[in-house]
């Protein structure tokens, strides 16, 4: 047996002392908190800091490999699975795994296939507790192997973002078996090891029983400000309760805060079976609108015990400005509720059924108030990864919103209550496995709904056929939400307020029916859990929203302007989606006419003129709203002239040396006087965005891009850059001329901190330490699961 020595050194003990467990509960290693000695070693001074700069990294939300999410304590003692959830060829729903809400103890969740990684059984015994842990194990393995001397490690010996490769040992013979056939996959997995002093820490408190001392009692303002949005959220008026569902349901992931003084400290809003001032009892459901069980709901804050990591962090804001505006919206006396609607999924699925009797007005401005967060809901949302959820969306896009002063009315209303029946969504079918027939009913109600769109648009939003920028949305004045940038990152994305970047090949301009249905759809009625069918109709179906935004952009351009433009944007188009573009996108002074007859793979690239003044025709509109905070030459990358010729350079340039880039790149770029943070970005070229999954074909490597933006875009690095500002122009250069992976190669033994830098950490901390001061309400730990491994 190879290694046999080696292994022997750091894993025997596990063996020891280990007769087997008298009862199903020691044999299921329950570690409740209730059950624990008091603590030698602190969880919360000790232990979860090093948890959270060294293991939350990668281990947090549905990607966390075995599904150990290390974010809280009561997910350490939970342990890991060999269950996924991304189970994409799975013909029937998944099981619910969600941390907080589908499981109350540590033993209810072995009975759900999650096996412990910290003692096994509950060891009498300190040092044979230790040896059993397979958490401890994991971190002795990689003491043993630690290849970190800045060398390059085989991709073979570490898959890098590659669940089939996961090995997820559930015992200590597994345990035996992986260590001795993955020596050199150790935690932290692929990168130097833990110091000393911290795995001593773990080891000492895996050995005095794992003990639970954090403190969750709520400060006496945070006490004051859960009554009093409680009080509010459960009124007992029909009205009050139907306005509380519906801001339930778009804030169910919200991680919220009372207040700037609040930063650091989140509560989430949940259904609870108790009223307030009882204990919360959650009503846990597969959807935020599936049936509660029960005819009276109550909307509660519940202290989110989680650690923020940026991938899943969505702060939300509950201050006096809200509670004034939601009463102002939602609660005057212009209109009534006469009966509350029920949770059938055919209705509750569709929320123009659903709130049908809250004004449309009031709905769009909620949702405009918080857009940044809207809009991030489908970006970070339910899905945390994956390439078929966010291949639907360009590389690089801007967003606008239609002026909710033209959204308003009894002519909305009518709108909205003739086309309700065609909005319906794929939640409404669950976990069908008759994904071509409901494909059919989707697309025929698509095709009705766009006839009676272009006849709303031609009366309300447009004149002469041309959607003017005083029909923008200006922030109110002030709003910065006004104006949105999204990247997409292969198989996840990131939205920002501002246009950044330089000028992006499309952009949106959304409405009411728009937003609602993107949240509907790939938020509230998006589950990650779900068949195949579930995922294949809700990424299908966001093609059409797509078009929608797209089509709203393009009226703002000369109507001559409009089809060369769409002709390139869709490129070697398949037919079909050609009857649903000859709806989406028609000349408004005439007939619908196909534009699909130009999309062919050699269209070529449009005047760019008419779009570029629509750009700046919404910036003018948007004034002191439009947030500069990501804007290159708005910043202090000003005071460099020469940095700024680089960047600008960069913008002006599409190449096929950027292919070989990673998608999302950290660089700290040093002076004498100063460190600056930049985030650059890879934007592909592709001919659409129509194919599910042959998206590769799509691609135009020449037409690639890169965006250079200051601060942090992105919470998964592919790479960590640092250079000394005197080296800006060689490193722009270097890129430029990247022609192979060799080229590349050397790029990165230039500029890039490799996975095995024995001072890999530290950098790493640097880098964290530059987002959080950059900014620190959307702070949270950056995930590295995607780090290049070159």
């Amino acid at each position: 047996m190879k290694n046999w020595l080696l292994v022997t050194t750091i894993t025997c003990s596990l063996l020891l002392g280990c007769s087997g467990p008298s009862s199903e509960v020691q044999q299921l290693g329950s570690l409740d908190a209730s059950n624990q000695a008091a603590p030698e070693v602190s969880f919360t001074d000790d232990v979860r800091p090093v948890l959270e700069s060294r293991c939350i990294s990668c281990h947090a939300c549905y990607d966390a490999p075995c599904q150990l999410k290390l974010t809280a304590y009561d997910g350490v003692t939970r342990g890991a699975t060999k269950d996924k959830v991304y189970q994409h060829k799975s013909l029937r729903e998944g099981r619910l795994t969600r941390l907080f809400f589908d499981a109350e103890s540590t033993l209810e969740w072995r009975t759900k296939g999650f096996h412990s990684v910290l003692s096994e059984p509950l060891e009498t015994d300190q040092e044979a507790a230790t040896q059993a842990s397979i958490l401890t194990g994991m971190i002795d393995l990689k003491t043993a192997h630690d290849l970190s001397d800045g060398s390059h490690q085989p991709d073979s010996d570490l898959p890098i973002d590659d669940a089939s490769s996961w090995q997820c040992a559930s015992n200590r013979a597994e345990f035996l078996d992986y260590a001795e056939d993955y020596p050199q996959r150790g935690m932290p997995y692929g990168l130097p090891g833990l110091t000393e002093a911290e795995r001593g820490l773990i080891k000492s408190w895996v050995a005095n029983g794992a003990a639970d001392d954090s403190d969750y009692t709520l400060s006496e303002r945070e006490q004051r400000e859960v009554a009093r949005w409680e009080t509010w959220f459960n009124g007992e008026s029909l009205k009050q309760r139907l306005v509380s569902r519906y801001i339930y349901e778009h804030l169910f992931l919200a991680d919220l805060y009372f207040g700037e003084s609040g930063i650091g400290r989140y509560f989430e809003l949940v259904r609870s079976t108790t009223a307030p001032g009882e204990s919360v009892d959650v009503i846990a459901t597969r959807r935020p609108f599936d049936d509660p069980g029960q005819d009276r709901v109550f909307y509660r804050l519940r202290l989110n015990k989680e650690t923020p990591v940026a991938k899943t962090h969505m702060p939300y804001p509950l201050d006096e400005r809200k509670m004034r505006l939601w009463n102002e919206w939602f609660l005057g006396d212009d209109y009534s509720v006469e009966e509350l609607p029920g949770y059938a999924i055919k209705t509750a699925s569709n929320p123009f059924i659903t709130f049908k009797d809250l004004p449309a007005e009031a709905r769009y401005r909620f949702m405009l108030e918080e857009a940044n967060f809207t809009v991030r809901g489908f970006i970070k949302g339910p899905v945390c990864k994956g390439q078929a959820a966010v291949n639907v969306i360009n590389e690089h896009f801007w967003v606008a919103f239609v002026d909710p002063e033209i959204q308003a009315g009894d002519a909305m209303q009518h709108y909205l209550a003739d086309v309700q029946s065609q909005l319906d969504l794929p939640a409404e079918k669950e976990d069908t496995l008759r994904l071509l027939t409901s494909w059919e009913e989707f697309a025929g109600k698509e095709k009705e709904f766009l006839k009676q769109r272009r006849t709303y648009i031609q009366a309300h939003m447009t004149d002469d056929g041309v959607l003017d920028s005083q029909k923008i949305w200006d922030g109110d004045g002030d709003n910065p939400n006004a104006a949105l940038t999204i990247f997409r990152h292969f198989d996840h994305a990131s939205v920002h307020q501002g246009f950044n970047g330089q000028a992006p090949k499309t952009a949106w301009v959304i409405d009411y029916p728009l937003l609602e249905r993107i949240h509907y759809l790939l938020v509230a009625g998006y589950d990650v859990y779900g068949n195949v069918s579930h995922q294949m109709l809700s990424r299908i179906y966001m093609d059409f929203l797509r078009m929608e935004g797209e089509s709203l952009f393009l009226l703002m351009l000369p109507e001559e302007a409009r089809q060369d433009t769409l002709s390139y944007w869709y490129r070697g188009a398949d037919d079909r989606i050609s009857e649903f573009m000859t709806l989406t996108f028609p000349s408004l002074n005439a007939e619908p006419k196909t534009f699909l007859g130009k999309s062919r793979d050699d269209a070529e690239r449009p005047n760019e003129k008419p779009k570029l003044a629509a750009y700046q025709s919404i910036k003018s509109r948007l004034g002191k709203a439009l947030s500069h905070q990501y804007d290159i030459d708005k910043t202090d990358v000003e005071q460099d002239k020469r940095l700024l010729d680089n960047v600008k350079k960069l913008h002006s340039i599409s190449s096929r040396s950027f292919q070989f880039l990673p998608e999302v790149s950290f660089v700290e770029v040093t002076a004498s006087d100063r460190v600056q943070y930049f985030t650059l970005i890879k934007n592909r070229g592709l001919k659409n965005n129509t194919s599910i999954l042959l998206e590769k074909l799509n691609a135009v490597p020449e037409e690639t891009s890169v965006s250079v933006v200051p601060g942090f875009i992105g919470s998964r690095p592919n790479s960590f850059l640092r250079l000394p500002i005197d080296e800006i122009d060689t490193f722009t250069e270097s890129m430029l001329t990247i022609q192979d992976d060799e080229a590349y190669q050397v790029f990165v033994n230039q500029y890039v901190v490799r996975r095995g830098d024995p001072q890999f950490w530290q950098h790493y901390d640097t880098f964290q330490q530059g987002f959080k001061k950059a900014s620190p309400i959307d702070y949270g730990l950056l995930d590295l699961n995607k780090l290049e491994n070159r």
